[in-house]
């Protein structure tokens, strides 16, 4: 997955005219960016389905060590409409392939606060792509091994309560293998 300017530029704007509100993170581990490896939903039963985003998405999370957050996910497989490369293409496409476009995308930011003695990370959502979801506090379990985020949510959706295990690999500038720069 590349990570265009337009993207970091589009989250620089959303951040520029706000100012921090949550204190800063109790921890710096992590801080940084972590590239999307796997987005897992845990059954009561232990089956492991997806339902939201398929088995290959691509995602890329951002902690920065003011306390800004932000992550967006595309799913597999990747919408495909509406074509074309510019926003007046996109704006100006039918409703249904907008929807499709949308039901194929997630993305939100916002503050977090970390706990350490409870292994939890709190996205405190300023915005999200689903206006529900503003003003929002996601509380996250987490885990850090051999450069790799674990982030664990206990969910009640589909009629269940579940578990949403999504796993994130440090993006490092020194790795030339890495897709996500």
């Amino acid at each position: 997955m590349r990570v265009s300017g337009l993207s970091i530029l589009a989250a620089a704007i959303l951040l520029g005219g706000h100012s921090v509100q949550a204190a800063s993170p109790s921890s710096t581990d992590l801080t940084g960016a972590w590239r999307l490896v796997s987005v897992e939903t845990i059954r009561p039963n232990g089956e492991v389905i997806y339902p939201f985003y398929g088995k290959h998405p691509q995602g890329l999370i951002i902690y920065d060590p003011a306390g800004w957050m932000s992550v967006q996910i595309v799913s597999d497989p990747k919408p495909t409409v509406p074509a074309g490369s510019s926003r007046d293409t996109f704006k100006n496409a039918p409703a249904a392939e907008k929807a499709i476009a949308a039901d194929g995308y997630y993305a939100y930011f916002g503050t977090y606060t970390v706990d350490r003695a409870a292994s939890t990370v709190t996205h405190h959502l300023t915005d999200s792509l689903y206006p529900g979801e503003r003003g929002e506090n996601f509380l996250r379990h987490y885990t850090i091994e051999s450069g790799r985020l674990t982030l664990v949510a206990k969910l009640h959706e589909m009629g269940e309560e579940h578990q949403r295990r999504l796993v994130w690999q440090r993006v490092t500038p020194t790795d030339p293998t890495d897709t996500a720069r």
